[in-house]
């Protein structure tokens, strides 16, 4: 089978399979990173969600965050005594038609505020 060739393709799928996130080849299917997640049961359903630079995971009542570039494990919130179901999750920005100069506008606005939030509490001094 000839792989579709698109210039929508995305640059990675992400997937998770039995406890372990998987980065893979949107043109061929092969295998970039796969990352196993502490304390997630091989049985656990799980969702992802690729924002910007990070793979989200959520899978049995924890939030992952991941660096999309090489599986790397960022930071985990247990959501300590909210047991162990299915973690819904959402960012500002969506995946699914997100355009990357609205990614880059967010992050400007971001900086901008915490600049100025910092010339403010410096100034008060």
């Amino acid at each position: 089978m000839r792989p579709r060739m698109n210039l929508n393709m995305p640059d990675v799928v992400v997937a998770y399979v039995g406890g372990e996130v998987h980065a893979l080849d949107p043109l061929n299917g092969a295998t970039l990173w796969c990352t196993a997640l502490p304390k997630a049961y091989r049985q656990s359903t799980g969702c992802v969600l690729v924002e910007g630079d990070v793979v989200l995971a959520g899978v049995g009542g924890r939030l992952y965050c991941l660096d999309l570039s090489d599986g790397r494990i960022l930071w985990v919130n247990d959501f300590p005594g909210r047991g162990l179901g299915m973690v819904a999750m959402a960012t500002r920005l969506q995946s699914t038609g997100s355009q990357p100069a609205q990614h880059q506008q967010l992050m400007a606005q971001r900086q901008a505020a915490a600049g100025a939030s910092a010339a403010a509490a410096a100034a008060a001094v």
